[in-house]
């Protein structure tokens, strides 16, 4: 990009993740693998690193997905990115809990969260 002369590129990544479960055929969709990746992205965050060409610049990152995806229909693995189950509860510790306000939610005929 630096050479075609494109030097003032914000990046930004809009999704990234691991499945904590997939089918048979997906071996690297464990808890363990999911918690290890989304825990060093979870320090690269902290630490405010950009990229090599520009390591001061911050990159923005969201994280796929919060939550679990139980009703979507497709592969075991697309369903299971989330770091918290549909209570709450994290699925697995990621130092997240010191950042997050304690979530309460009520189903109801309107769908509620409270802080």
């Amino acid at each position: 990009m630096k050479a075609m002369g494109h030097t003032d590129i914000v990046i930004k990544i809009s999704e990234t993740g691991w499945p904590l479960k997939g089918d048979p055929n997906q071996a690297g969709a464990t808890v363990e693998k999911a918690a290890l990746c989304n825990g060093n992205l979870l320090c690269r965050i902290e630490e405010q690193e950009g990229t090599p060409a520009n390591p001061t610049v911050p990159i923005d990152v969201y994280v796929f997905a919060l939550s679990n995806e139980d009703l979507k229909p497709c592969p075991t693995s697309e369903r299971n990115y989330g770091l918290y189950y549909p209570n709450g509860t994290p699925v697995y510790n990621i130092g997240l809990q010191g950042y997050l306000p304690q979530l309460n939610y009520s189903v109801s005929s309107v769908n509620v969260f409270s802080y």
